[in-house]
């Protein structure tokens, strides 16, 4: 487990224009001022990333997250982002550039930001990876305390793979079938909000994730008008997950009352949340996750 202090970036200039008055004054002041004044120091917000720290015990490498959290921002407690990676489910990593950038991202803004790994079907058959990601927001609530977090305020993101794992922690806290053998059964694995870019809402693949036994791992299966707000990005011209069972989704959801929001892309494919149209989907998870999660 490795700990590094980040400045935050918004406020660097100022930390340079200081120390270049520094350098115009004699070498006895010069030697004084290496370091801003305290009032100057307050200012500079400072996040403290973590990265590989386990949220259960046990054999699986794949038990870890990444935590950005806001240091010097202020006494009140934070709301918190999880963000998770995608890949099919067979694989991918929470270090990929984008969620790395994206974790920083959201902790430069006061949010408490944790990106997690969880386990591939090579290592566990699907749907661990579902009850994996529950066990990972138990361990967050299990630890608000320590991390000066409202375990009331939890949003998720995650691109394809992960935008259907963070929807299901938004639809299926009700479920104890997914909730896996995990610890910190004491505390709920539902969320207030989530963001699914290019999230599959049904049937994808592999075909045998089709199979009736695996209803209720998808979020057609949770249709009702008291799930958390969720936001859906799709390129219109994706590919590997049909726009046409996301809108089925985002109707039938509606239909029951669910808040649900649905921004399509015009001629974009699958990345358009993760490396395609960043100008536009980032604006819109921020306002989103501002308005659902900032008091």
């Amino acid at each position: 487990m490795k700990t590094i202090s980040l400045i935050n970036r918004g406020l660097l200039p100022a930390a340079l224009v200081l120390l270049a008055a520094a350098g115009c004054r004699d070498a006895g002041q010069r030697a004084r001022q290496t370091e801003p004044p305290a009032t100057e120091q307050a200012a500079l917000k400072t996040i403290r990333v973590t990265d590989d720290v386990p949220y259960r015990e046990g054999d699986s490498r794949s038990w870890v997250l990444d935590l950005a959290e806001p240091e010097n921002f202020g006494p009140e407690t934070r709301p918190v982002i999880v963000l998770i990676h995608g890949g099919g489910w067979r694989m991918g990593s929470k270090q990929e550039r984008v969620f790395r950038s994206m974790l920083l991202h959201y902790a430069n803004l006061g949010y408490v930001a944790v990106s997690l790994d969880y386990r591939l079907d090579g290592e566990a058959p699907f749907p661990a990876c579902i009850a994996d990601v529950k066990c990972a927001v138990r361990w967050i609530k299990a630890n608000a305390a320590r991390l000066r977090i409202d375990p009331d305020r939890i949003g998720a993101y995650g691109h394809s793979a992960g935008g259907h794992l963070a929807v299901m922690l938004a639809v299926s806290a009700d479920n104890p079938e997914l909730e896996g053998d995990g610890p910190w059964r004491e505390h709920s694995s539902a969320i207030a909000c989530a963001v699914g870019g290019a999230a599959s809402t049904q049937r994808h693949q592999p075909k045998r994730f089709w199979e009736p036994r695996y209803a209720h791992c998808w979020p057609i299966h949770y249709l009702s008008a008291d799930r958390p707000p969720l936001l859906f990005l799709q390129g219109e011209a994706d590919q590997t997950v049909d726009p046409a069972i996301v809108k089925d989704y985002v109707a039938k959801a509606k239909a029951a009352g669910a808040d649900v929001e649905y921004i399509g892309v015009p001629d974009l494919g699958h990345d358009v949340s993760y490396t395609l149209a960043l100008d536009i989907t980032q604006p819109a998870m921020d306002e989103f996750f501002a308005e659902h999660l900032q008091k």
